[in-house]
């Protein structure tokens, strides 16, 4: 099953919280935690790697936290989702890794997965964290045309 992890839901979780509140206002891992069911623990292993790659930032102190780094339609779902997995990658032969396939001259289905990564990879580039602070979020359904996705 392609799926993918914990550790991605609760980025984007956290990512969509911090956008959610006042761009001055510093959220605490316990408050984000307890506020989007991310084990707290968790949480405080993921937005350090968030926090190296510039998407949020951190401040000590008393009224410190974690804060988005940038504006919210400057992060996109990609970028999240690549902070925490790494590259996203369907299977081998996309992306020019073409050298971990030892198949690609007789594959049938290289190009398929190419055509789905492009999708996948373009989509979630496209949705920014300003898109989640609207509801509901139209999407294009590649198949059905525009789709409401409502926020959790």
């Amino acid at each position: 099953m392609l799926e993918l992890s914990r550790k991605s839901d609760y980025a984007l979780r956290a990512v969509i919280y911090l956008a959610r509140i006042s761009p001055e206002r510093y959220g605490r891992v316990s408050e984000i935690a307890k506020a989007k069911g991310i084990p707290q623990a968790f949480l405080a292993q993921i937005l350090p790697l968030l926090a190296n790659r510039g998407v949020v930032k951190s401040q000590q102190g008393a009224h410190g936290g974690y804060a988005l780094a940038r504006a919210p339609g400057e992060i996109t779902f990609l970028e999240v989702i690549e902070c925490v997995e790494g590259p996203l990658r369907l299977n081998k032969c996309v992306e020019g890794h073409h050298d971990d396939c030892t198949i690609l001259d007789s594959c049938e289905m290289q190009n398929v997965w190419t055509q789905a990564q492009g999708q996948m990879v373009g989509f979630l580039k496209s949705v920014t964290m300003a898109d989640m602070l609207k509801a509901p979020l139209q999407v294009q359904d590649i198949r059905q045309g525009p789709v409401a996705i409502e926020p959790r």
